[in-house]
C-alpha cells in the first residue's frame, strides 16, 4: 500500500508541476500591452495565410494558405500560393496556383535562390491524405511544379527551409497524430518528442530530436546556422550546421515570452519570430474564429539574445499571427485562420 501511495504522490507532483508549467508557458499570468511602431492596413482575400516569405531582391511576398476549418470538417477547398508586390501601391494578392484542387493544402514555405539566380519554392502540403513537400520552379510565367517529396519522417510537418535546389530541413510539430490517444498528453505535458528532419535530396534523417512542439525553421544567410522554434517549449533553438553533411550541433536556446511560430530572417542577420503569447486564447480562436487571440512579432538578435517586441495586438486587427516578414519599412503579418493579412508601414512611426 505504501508503494501505491508513493506512486500516486509522484504522479500528483508531476501533474502539479506540469500544470504550473503549462499555466506559465500558456501566458495565463502574462499582461499584454498593445504596441505598434507604424500603421497597418488590412489586406483581404487570402484564406489562412499561415506562412509567407519575401524575396529580398524584388520585394514580392509569397504567401501560402488554405481554409483549415473546412479541412478539419472533411470538406477541404483548394489552397493557394499568392504573390503580393510591395513595390506596387495598388497591389492586390495574385493567386499563383489557380488550377489547384482540394488536394493542395499548403502550409510552411521556403524560397530558395541558386547561385545562377534560378528560384524554387518549397511548400509543405497536407493534401490528398498524405504529408509532402512540393517543389516548384518560380518562373516569369508563374509556378511550375517540379516534384513532390514524401517519406515516413514527414509525420506532422509544419515548416520547411531549403538549403539547395533539392535539400531541405523541415519541422514535425507533433509526434502523435490528432487521432492518436497520446496526442493530448504530448500537448499538455509538453513532452519533448518532436524533431527537425533533413532531406539531402535522396534520404531523410532526424537531426534535431527531443524538442517540444517543433514549429518554425530557418537558416542563416551563410547556411552555417539553423534556427528552430519549439512552440511548446517557448524557445528558439540555435544549431551549428555542417555544410557538407547537414548535421547539426546544438549551440544554445533563447527563451521567449510566448509560443514561437514561424521565423523570418532580416538583412542584418536578426530574426523576426511570431509569438502566440496566450495559448488558451489561441485554442479558443481555433474553436471559434470570432474569439480574438493576441498576436506578437518579436525581433531577436541571435548573438546577444536580445528580444524586442515590434508588434503586439490583442487580436482586433489580426488574431493568432503566425509570421512576420520585413522588406524595408514594410512589415507583413500573416495569421493561421484569418482571411486577411496586415501590411504595416513602419516609416509612419513617431
Amino acid at each position: 500500500m505504501r508503494t501505491v501511495w508513493i506512486v500516486m504522490g509522484l504522479v500528483a507532483a508531476l501533474l502539479l508541476w506540469r500544470g504550473y508549467e503549462f499555466v506559465s508557458t500558456a501566458g495565463m499570468l502574462r499582461d499584454l500591452e498593445p504596441q505598434m511602431a507604424g500603421t497597418c492596413t488590412i489586406v483581404p482575400g487570402v484564406v489562412g495565410p499561415e506562412d509567407h516569405t519575401i524575396d529580398p531582391a524584388t520585394g514580392v511576398v509569397y504567401l501560402s494558405g488554405y481554409d483549415r476549418g473546412a479541412a478539419i470538417e472533411g470538406t477541404p477547398t483548394p489552397g493557394a500560393i499568392w504573390a503580393y508586390d510591395l513595390n506596387d501601391p495598388e497591389a492586390v494578392p495574385i493567386n499563383l496556383t489557380p488550377d489547384a484542387d482540394a488536394g493542395f493544402l499548403p502550409h510552411g514555405i521556403s524560397l530558395y535562390t541558386g547561385e545562377d539566380g534560378a528560384q524554387r519554392l518549397f511548400v509543405i502540403n497536407h493534401g490528398n491524405g498524405e504529408q509532402a513537400v512540393d517543389i516548384f520552379a518560380l518562373t516569369d510565367s508563374g509556378l511550375q511544379k517540379l516534384k513532390t517529396v514524401t517519406g515516413e519522417l514527414l509525420r506532422s510537418p509544419n515548416d520547411v527551409v531549403a538549403v539547395s535546389p533539392e535539400a531541405f530541413y523541415f519541422s514535425n510539430d507533433h509526434r502523435f497524430l490528432a487521432d492518436e490517444a497520446m496526442r493530448p498528453f504530448e500537448d499538455f505535458l509538453g513532452l519533448p518528442m518532436t524533431d527537425a528532419v533533413y532531406f539531402d535530396g535522396s534520404e531523410f534523417r532526424s537531426v534535431a530530436p527531443n524538442l517540444a512542439g517543433t514549429n518554425g525553421i530557418n537558416v542563416s544567410a551563410d547556411g552555417k546556422t539553423l534556427y528552430v522554434a519549439a512552440a511548446r517549449g517557448s524557445a528558439l533553438h540555435i544549431y551549428d550546421r555542417d555544410l557538407e553533411t547537414g548535421d547539426l550541433a546544438h549551440r544554445k536556446a533563447i527563451v521567449l515570452p510566448g509560443l514561437p511560430d514561424n521565423i523570418e530572417r532580416l538583412a542584418d542577420g536578426k530574426l523576426l519570430v511570431a509569438l502566440h503569447p496566450k495559448a488558451l486564447d489561441l485554442l479558443a480562436h481555433f474553436g471559434d474564429p470570432t474569439n480574438n487571440a493576441p498576436s506578437q512579432i518579436v525581433k531577436i538578435d541571435p548573438e546577444t539574445e536580445d528580444v524586442e517586441t515590434i508588434f503586439l495586438s490583442l487580436g482586433e486587427d489580426i488574431s493568432a499571427a503566425s509570421t512576420g516578414a520585413q522588406y524595408g519599412d514594410r512589415l507583413i503579418i500573416g495569421a493561421i485562420i484569418e482571411s486577411k493579412f496586415l501590411d504595416c508601414d513602419l516609416s509612419t512611426s513617431n
